[in-house]
């Protein structure tokens, strides 16, 4: 009997195990650019899971070199087109105490067409405030991140034209000083957005050729000239989910550079969808 048992055990934990086994999504052979940048977004949002949680720190530094720290947590649950909605997000920052509690929560579209609701809680003031598409070349967090780039960039923002396969040259991370990806077989592609005037002209973005991880992104102004680089680095856990652990952004023009790192990675924890409110922007005790 006790063997009977421990059988069903683990086998019904071991079913259990497999269900929430991530499946990334897939290239197809010969693919176009559109397909390719599809499996990133995929990627990008985690729609490969049920939700998505972690920890993690900001380091600011400014051309002189000098550095601030913020510390944060993410919180995302994945949707995948219940009520019209993609996925739900909640940045806040823990540290340091002058901007403890500052907060971002986003409703994100599965309707290209529908803007996404945003908003973000100041806790200074006690106040929301609700941030506007246009808005969405603001600062994230004091950073040089966008919150388009954060958060709310989706695919079909842009025009995509594959540029080529390359081998990347590799990069030099600021945090780690190691190289990374260097030789890596990516797709070249270019992407174009499809609102005037916007604060890029175009970027070239390198993809992993196995995964479709976009691993560095070259921003371009009007004239032609790339003003800010963006890279990040990426593993794939034992159960199958992928993750970004190290985010990479470069000011050309101010010298700055912001790191983002993430730590504590979880996929498929439960997390309760009642969690993404703007009540609990103003309630939770950050």
């Amino acid at each position: 009997m006790k063997k009977i048992f421990l059988c069903f055990f683990f086998i019904f934990f071991g079913i259990s195990y497999g269900q929430t086994r991530c499946q990334l999504p897939t290239i197809p052979k010969n693919p176009n650019a559109e397909q390719i940048m599809k499996v990133w977004f995929d990627l990008k949002y985690k729609r490969f899971a049920h939700d998505y949680n972690l920890s993690g720190e900001v380091v600011m530094i400014d051309k002189t070199g000098f550095k601030r720290r913020k510390k944060y947590i993410r919180k995302r649950i994945l949707l995948h087109g219940k009520g019209g909605i993609d996925y739900k997000d909640l940045v806040s920052v823990t540290y340091p105490e002058y901007t403890k509690g500052l907060a971002v929560l986003t409703w994100a579209y599965t309707d290209p067409k529908k803007q996404h609701d945003i908003w973000i809680w100041l806790p200074s003031f006690k106040k929301i405030r609700k941030v506007s598409q246009a808005e969405e070349d603001d600062s994230f967090m004091g950073t040089e991140y966008t919150i388009e780039e954060i958060s709310t960039r989706r695919f079909g923002y842009e025009n995509y034209k594959l540029l080529g396969e390359e081998a990347f040259s590799g990069y030099r991370a600021i945090y780690t000083n190691e190289v990374y990806y260097k030789g890596l077989p990516c797709y070249k592609i270019e992407a174009t957005p499809k609102r005037k005037d916007w604060y890029y002209s175009k970027r070239i973005v390198w993809l992993d050729k196995k995964t479709g991880f976009a691993i560095f992104d070259e921003y371009y102004n009007p004239r032609g000239k790339v003003f800010k680089t963006l890279f990040r680095h990426f593993r794939i856990f034992k159960d199958g989910c992928l993750s970004d652990d190290l985010w990479e952004v470069k000011n050309l023009r101010t010298g700055h550079s912001d790191i983002v790192l993430f730590k504590d990675i979880s996929f498929n924890k439960g997390i309760d969808e009642r969690l993404f409110t703007e009540k609990t922007l103003e309630r939770m005790p950050w």
